[in-house]
């Protein structure tokens, strides 16, 4: 006489949904060019040091000044000279979408779009998204994809 289980309607969704959770974690951990310019670009308006680990080596440095460095401390003096802390500065970035327009095993060109908003400023001066519209360049260094090029023109320094 068979045994009837109670418990395997319950039982395999939650087998079904780790098992897909394990299947979408492997392509999540490879690196491509969408993933450097996605995190980049979110280090980046939230005015994060991380945006460094994104970045190709010739666009660290412009005349032996650490751009990051030169970046940071625009947006900490901004804040200051109106009077706030650097969280005011930050944004968020929104409907961050991007497009390979083309792609080869070293390069790569990104068409970046996006709406970005500071959270915090936006409440307090009614401010409204910004869209970003950016062609940015791509390249495999030492396995990993950095951006490279004249980032720096996406916020107003």
């Amino acid at each position: 006489m068979p045994r009837n289980n109670r418990f395997t309607p319950l039982a395999m969704p939650i087998v079904i949904g780790i098992a897909l959770q394990i299947l979408f974690i492997f392509p999540d951990m490879r690196d491509t060019p969408t993933k450097a310019v996605t995190e980049f670009t979110e280090a980046y308006f939230k005015v994060d040091r991380s945006m460094t680990g994104r970045l190709c080596e010739q666009s660290k440095t412009a005349n032996d000044v650490d751009v990051v460095d030169r970046y940071i401390e625009s947006k900490s003096k901004d804040a200051e000279d109106r009077g706030f802390r650097m969280f005011y500065m930050k944004d968020w970035v929104y409907n961050l979408r991007t497009h390979i327009i083309s792609r080869d095993d070293s390069s790569a060109k990104l068409r970046l779009t996006a709406k970005v908003k500071p959270p915090l400023k936006a409440f307090f001066t009614g401010e409204g998204y910004r869209s970003i519209d950016e062609i940015i360049t791509v390249i495999n260094e030492d396995g990993k994809w950095k951006v490279c090029g004249n980032i720096f023109s996406m916020a107003d320094l």
